[in-house]
């Protein structure tokens, strides 16, 4: 929706910050508001939307707020989400973050100390980090922010992350916040369980569709995606399935089918290896990251959001199921349910630099604004009480995975989706075997076994495609702090 970036101190001037939200401008193309005082600058780069939810800007009483996301509390008066979050702000000061449902990082300018204090600047993320946000200090000892790393190039000195569930302000630095869950009790039983589990992905699905921006699906044909589009049409009939891949790649006949299944129309982008050849130093410069698998899978959403862009400027992603429910084969090689549930924990708990960072630079760069319905906060607080052998179900020689979601959707699904396993993204659109042939040509086997593969910040390059990454990303984003701050998908690596 967003991309939102500011200077805080003495070096803060209005030419530095409009070169920050150039940097940005893909994020939001359609409208730009600032905030000049002594020694701020501040301002948001926003697409337009809806109504509904303005423009991510909203000044109120010696408040200012700057947000990228989309805010889902209540509200019965019209108020956009950045007023929202004022009032909120209002309410119950910078304890307000744990009170805000939906997927978001904002920059808050607080005017309305006593004659004299200076102004504080409060930057909140989200308990998840769906949204990215990243600070740090300019040569000159300014504070300097941007929801993208690209950004501060040139800017800061020194560049950090602002991790999930935390707050930067600059009277009292980092601090975390506690989120204020509602309630959900379980069912006693499996099936009461599933439909329940319908029940509130169904209800997340319905506030994402309700202000009428969302314009398309994501369709890979896996389970999470095809549960999306399948309960989105019943909510809304005739949105439009996007589907990518390499021409024979499996994700195409499965998305095929349940295109036709919905009676929706189908928009497929079939790409070969020359335009995969010439999207990985795009990818890796959007993506601000290296890791071979969240690469790989990049590529694949850049063609999405590309055949996206077409039609709508907002869309609807299966992303989060895998995390909440299961999905990775990885899980059904551990020893115990115990042992699954703290793979879980732990694969939600990176997801903010590795899966959700490739959703959202990816369809960012194309200027296409995502909704993830498995991410709402009702369907995270349900999910995260459900028993771990009702979502890896031991069967007769293994387990199957997401076993709940399976049997929650079952009745709206094609029989050969409804027991379609897990298959990687980049696995499903074919990019995980073509960009190893395509990478060959860039390193060969002996340059990588001869290379260092340490990098300066620890890392260990695992392939000579990951080390092509590695080429591509020091190019884009030289500074020994933004290798830092990539982080790692799988925790074999």
């Amino acid at each position: 929706m967003a991309g939102v970036a500011g200077i805080f101190g003495k070096s803060a001037d209005e030419q530095t910050l409009t070169g920050m939200l150039d940097m940005l401008s893909h994020r939001g193309p359609d409208t730009r508001k600032t905030r000049i005082e002594a020694e701020i600058a501040a301002g948001i780069t926003a697409a337009s939307l809806s109504p509904a939810r303005g423009d991510g800007f909203a000044r109120e009483d010696g408040v200012t707020v700057f947000i990228d996301g989309e805010i889902h509390n209540p509200r019965t008066d019209g108020l956009s989400d950045a007023e929202v979050v004022l009032r909120l702000f209002s309410r119950y000061g910078r304890a307000f973050p744990g009170h805000v449902e939906g997927p978001f990082v904002c920059a808050l300018l607080d005017e309305r100390a006593l004659q004299g204090a200076p102004t504080e600047l409060l930057l909140v993320r989200d308990s998840l980090g769906v949204r990215p946000l990243y600070w740090g200090t300019t040569s000159q000892g300014s504070f300097c922010f941007a929801s993208e790393m690209k950004a501060l190039g040139g800017v800061a000195a020194e560049m950090f992350e602002l991790h999930p569930g935390t707050t930067w302000s600059s009277e009292c630095g980092v601090s975390a916040y506690l989120v204020s869950h509602k309630e959900v009790a379980l069912p006693q039983g499996f099936d009461e369980t599933a439909s329940l589990v319908r029940d509130t992905l169904t209800e997340a699905i319905r506030r994402r569709l309700e202000d009428g921006a969302v314009g398309a699906c994501l369709l890979s044909g896996g389970l999470d995606s095809s549960i999306i589009a399948a309960v989105a049409n019943e909510i809304r009939p005739g949105l439009p399935a996007v589907t990518v891949g390499l021409a024979g790649a499996p994700d195409l006949d499965n998305a095929r089918l349940m295109a036709e299944h919905l009676g929706v129309e189908h928009l497929v982008s079939i790409f070969d290896r020359e335009d995969v050849e010439r999207m990985v130093p795009r990818a890796v410069r959007m993506l601000e990251s290296f890791d071979e698998d969240c690469v790989s899978g990049a590529i694949s959403n850049l063609f999405g959001s590309e055949l996206a862009a077409t039609r709508t400027n907002c869309i609807l992603s299966g992303e989060g199921g895998d995390e909440l429910f299961g999905g990775y084969h990885l899980l059904k090689d551990l020893a115990t349910d115990v042992d699954r549930l703290e793979m879980m924990k732990r694969l939600i708990d990176i997801s903010y630099n590795t899966a959700l960072q490739r959703l959202d630079r990816s369809m960012m760069a194309n200027s296409i604004t995502y909704r993830t319905p498995f991410l709402d906060s009702d369907v995270i607080t349900l999910a995260c009480q459900l028993p771990v052998q009702w979502k890896i179900s031991p069967r007769r020689g293994g387990f199957i995975e997401k076993h709940i979601l399976r049997e929650a959707f079952k009745d709206i699904l094609p029989e050969q989706i409804y027991r379609r396993e897990k298959l990687r993204f980049a696995a499903g659109t074919g990019t995980d075997s073509i960009t190893d042939q395509i990478a060959s040509g860039h390193v060969t086997q002996q340059e990588f076994r001869e290379a260092d593969k340490k990098t300066p910040a620890g890392y260990i390059i695992a392939s000579p495609k990951e080390m092509w990454y590695y080429k591509l990303f020091k190019e884009a984003l030289p500074s020994p702090y933004a290798e830092q701050l990539v982080g790692r998908w799988d925790p074999g690596k």
